[in-house]
């Protein structure tokens, strides 16, 4: 009867072992489930602010990405990556947040395009260098002498012999 307890213990112990060794394997497989079909935003980093507006956005294993300006993602804009691992994409002055799509979702990150005023004069050409609307000031010796706003890469031809200051500032804001 003792041997039999013996026997019965060693079985219970061993199956014991086993169902720990079963439970350790589903973790570690979880684990590396989540690791590698999580999708992962690698740029732009959260709150990070672009000195362009062209963005090649980095990501991996994402189906589509999401780019909405409101945080709840209420109206996102949709692209399809097919597995590319980027997508390059020119964005308006603005704060964004994104995120991926797999699997399963990733967690949103911010990134903002600021807003840059330019305007250059040069051989008579007045442009618009920036990434918004300039509204352009005209000052001669007699005051103001005209008004105009310059859309994104728009020139307009000006007569550098009258002397004039030309001013901008962001139109709209």
């Amino acid at each position: 009867m003792k041997e039999i307890n013996k026997i019965n213990k060693r079985a219970i112990t061993r199956i014991g072992k086993i169902a720990i060794a079963a439970q350790f394997v589903l973790v570690i497989g979880v684990l590396a489930f989540i690791y590698f079909c999580t999708p992962k935003l690698d740029y732009p980093r959260n709150n990070e602010v672009l000195s362009q507006s062209a963005v090649e956005l980095k990501f991996r294993n994402a189906r589509v990405v999401l780019i909405d300006e409101n945080p709840d993602f209420t109206s996102p804009r949709e692209i399809d990556t097919e597995n590319a691992g980027m997508a390059n994409i020119t964005f308006q002055p603005g704060v964004y947040y994104w995120k991926a799509v797999g699997i399963l979702e990733s967690s949103a990150k911010r990134f903002t395009i600021p807003s840059e005023v330019g305007l250059e004069l040069d051989n008579e050409i007045l442009r618009n260098s920036g990434n918004v609307p300039v509204n352009v000031s005209v000052e001669n010796e007699f005051g103001l002498s005209g008004l105009a706003i310059l859309d994104i890469k728009v020139e307009y031809e000006v007569n550098e012999s009258e002397k004039a200051v030309y001013r901008g500032e962001q139109h709209g804001g």
